[in-house]
């Protein structure tokens, strides 16, 4: 299990860095005036999947609900949050299928991200 901890802890930059990078990538599209492409959103989207799946099994197996109120309520609340708010931003993105889809898209990345880095346990870096 400590394994997967290490690798949950490490995946947390990749997870930083998708986030803020296609939030980056959606504010330069949309002034840009691109045409709607959500290849690259899927990404960050994935990322924050197994992630998030990975923390699942750990606060399952790891018994989770035995640990301090930010790890049995408030970590897995914010990081449940911020896949939602990412999932709905691409969907709801590609629906709309237009210039402004880049600027949605990256609000709600922005948001994500956010709540990710409120969530982030930082004294255990």
């Amino acid at each position: 299990m400590e394994t997967l901890v290490t690798v949950h802890s490490w995946v947390r930059w990749l997870v930083l860095v998708a986030l803020l990078g296609g939030s980056l990538l959606g504010f330069y599209r949309y002034r840009s005036g691109a045409a709607w492409e959500s290849g690259p959103f899927q990404i960050g989207v994935m990322v924050v999947d197994i992630q998030v799946a990975i923390g699942i099994v750990i606060w399952i197996f790891d018994d989770g609900w035995s640990e301090t109120f930010f790890f049995k309520y408030l970590h897995p609340v914010f990081m449940l949050a911020a896949l939602a708010i990412a999932h709905l931003g691409l969907i709801m993105a590609s629906r709309r299928d237009e210039t402004r889809s880049y600027l949605f898209v990256a609000g709600t990345y922005l948001l994500s991200l956010l709540l990710i880095v409120a969530g982030i346990p930082w004294d255990r870096l």
